[in-house]
C-alpha cells in the first residue's frame, strides 16, 4: 500500500512538473478531485520526491554575503527573512539547502549541537539519499523549556539525508570531579567523541549570555552561576562552553559540559555557527576573533548588526576577490 502511494506521487509530480501537465488535466486522467492532486503535489515536496532548486540566491542575500566576507573575513550565507518569518527560522531555511549540498557531496561526517535553530534546520532539510554520511551529537543530551537536544537534531538530520547517526550516551553537564572523569573516560563516550572530534563539518548553534539565555529559561543553568559567567566577562556560549569578547574559554562554576571544547573545535576541519536575531551579533562577533567558528549561516537582521561595527572598505577590488 505504501508502495502504490509512492509510486502516485511519482507519476503525479512526472506528469505535473516534467510534462506541464495543469493539476485539473491530471486530475481527469487518474478520475480524482483536482485536491486530491494538490495534496499529492504537496507530499511529493515533503518526501523529496520533487524537489526545487535556485541556483541563484537573491542579490540582498549575495550582497549581504559579500560584505561580511569582505569586512569580516568570514564565509557567510544568508538567508533574507520573508513577510512576518521569524529570524531563527531564516537562518534555519538558509542553513537546511547549505546542509543538503553537504550531504548531496557524499562521504562526510557532520557533527550537530542542540538548540531550536538547528532543529528548525534539521526540519527543514528536504529528504534525499545520500552516500556514506554519517551524523554524530556533539554534545551530550540537555533538554528543559524550549532546548531541543542534539541527540533529537541528529536523529532528524540522520532521516533526512538517509544517513548514520551516532549519538553521545551522556547528559550535556555534570559536576565536576571524579564522576565527570570516569564518564568522558567510559568507552561509549569516548567512542562518540572521537567521531565528533574527527567530523567533516560541525554545526553549532550560538547562545546568548543572561536571564535571556535558553540554558538559563531551561533550567540548566543556575541564576548565581549565570551572573558569574557575566561578572567574568562571558558574552556567548557554544556547545554548554562560555567565552568572552575575545573568544577565551569563561569557566562556568560547578558546571562541566560533555561534549567537543573549544579547543576542539578551533582544531576542527569546518564549524559552522548557525544563528538568528541581532541579539546574537556580540557572541558571534566574539567566536570569529576566537577562531571557535570558521563559518556562519545567519538572518539579514544579524547579518546587518555585525556589518554595523565592522570596518568599511573602500577598496572595490577587495570587494569583488572576497565574494563567494
Amino acid at each position: 500500500m505504501i508502495d502504490d502511494r509512492r509510486d502516485f506521487l511519482v507519476e503525479v509530480a512526472w506528469l505535473h512538473h516534467e510534462f506541464r501537465l495543469t493539476q485539473d488535466e491530471i486530475a481527469r486522467r487518474f478520475d480524482v478531485s483536482r485536491s486530491t492532486i494538490s495534496r499529492a503535489l504537496a507530499d511529493a515536496a515533503r518526501q523529496g520526491i520533487v524537489q526545487v532548486v535556485l541556483t541563484v540566491p537573491i542579490r540582498r542575500e549575495s550582497r549581504l554575503a559579500a560584505d561580511l566576507a569582505t569586512r569580516l573575513h568570514v564565509a557567510a550565507t544568508v538567508g533574507v527573512r520573508v513577510g512576518a518569518e521569524s529570524s531563527a527560522t531564516a537562518a534555519a531555511r538558509a542553513a537546511a539547502r547549505l546542509v543538503e549540498r553537504i550531504g548531496d557531496a557524499g562521504h562526510a561526517t557532520l557533527a550537530a549541537s542542540w538548540g531550536r535553530t538547528l532543529a528548525a534546520t534539521a526540519r527543514l532539510v528536504r529528504a534525499r539519499a545520500t552516500t556514506a554520511v554519517r551524523v554524530v551529537d556533539a554534545v551530550g543530551h540537555a533538554g528543559g523549556g524550549e532546548m531541543v537536544p542534539a541527540v533529537d537534531v541528529t536523529r532528524t538530520l540522520a532521516a533526512a539525508l538517509g544517513a548514520s547517526v551516532v549519538h553521545l550516551p551522556a547528559p550535556a553537564f555534570v559536576e565536576p570531579g571524579p564522576s565527570f572523569d570516569a564518564l568522558v573516560a567510559s568507552e561509549p563516550v569516548r567512542r562518540a567523541l572521537e567521531v565528533a572530534r574527527a567530523a567533516d563539518v560541525t554545526l553549532v548553534s550560538v547562545g546568548v549570555v543572561g536571564e535571556e539565555a535558553q540554558l538559563r529559561i531551561a533550567g540548566l543553568v543556575s541564576g548565581p552561576a549565570m551572573t558569574c559567567l557575566v561578572d567574568a566577562g562571558a558574552v556567548g556560549e557554544i556547545l554548554g562552553r562560555w567565552y568572552d569578547s575575545a573568544g577565551r574559554l569563561v569557566d562556568a562554576p560547578g558546571l562541566a559540559a560533555v561534549g567537543l571544547s573549544l579547543a576542539d573545535l578551533s582544531m576542527s576541519r569546518r564549524v559552522i555557527a548557525v544563528a538568528g536575531g541581532p541579539e546574537k551579533a556580540a557572541a558571534i562577533r566574539a567566536a570569529l576573533a576566537g577562531g571557535i567558528v570558521h563559518e556562519i549561516v545567519i538572518d539579514d537582521g544579524l547579518a546587518e548588526s555585525l556589518l554595523a561595527d565592522a570596518p568599511i572598505v573602500e577598496s572595490e577590488d577587495a570587494f569583488s576577490s572576497a565574494a563567494p
